[in-house]
């Protein structure tokens, strides 16, 4: 099993070009940060515009077994990435990985999908999904080693879409 990359390190990190881009995880967000969460989410098309992602970061954050990590620029610290992880005792999620279109194809996203890996084999679970929106973010995780396993649609919605689920075993 392979040793965690750098959870375990107080989340610093740099970029493959060594800009110094600071990982961090939140347990207790400001104002500030959760607002710029929510630009993110919004920009990046993760959330429509009306609404506040304030919920969905209290949730994670109150939750055993989440993670939010955040990724800032060295020069202003504004945040321009994220992700959550979290798990059921079954199996590991990715939920809400954003990367600024400024940064997309920096490597970021890569390395925020082995930080969860990361995260989650520490709590010994077999294997981590994801539920895919698009084409993009499917070409995106199967070149990480996640294969296709079905589909679901969101009942909640008025004109449900049809979502894809991923997978990858943490044993490799």
């Amino acid at each position: 099993m392979p040793a965690p990359s750098s959870f375990g390190q107080g989340l610093a990190n740099s970029t493959a070009d060594g800009a110094g881009i600071k990982l961090e995880q939140l347990k207790a967000p400001s104002n500030e940060d959760i607002a710029a969460i929510t630009r993110l989410w919004i920009d990046t098309g993760l959330i429509p515009a009306i609404r506040d992602a304030r919920q969905d970061i209290e949730n994670c954050i109150a939750a055993r077994n989440g993670s939010l990590i955040v990724a800032r620029m060295p020069e202003d610290q504004q945040i321009f990435a994220t992700m959550m992880t979290g798990h059921d005792d079954v199996f590991g999620w990715i939920h809400y990985l954003a990367i600024a279109e400024h940064a997309q194809g920096s490597g970021i996203g890569s390395e925020l999908v082995a930080l969860a890996e990361d995260i989650l084999r520490l709590s010994r679970l077999g294997e981590i999904r994801v539920t895919i929106e698009n084409a993009a973010a499917g070409d995106f995780y199967a070149k990480l080693g996640y294969d296709f396993i079905g589909s679901v649609t969101d009942q909640d919605q008025p004109d449900p879409p049809q979502n894809k689920i991923m997978r990858k075993s943490l044993d490799q």
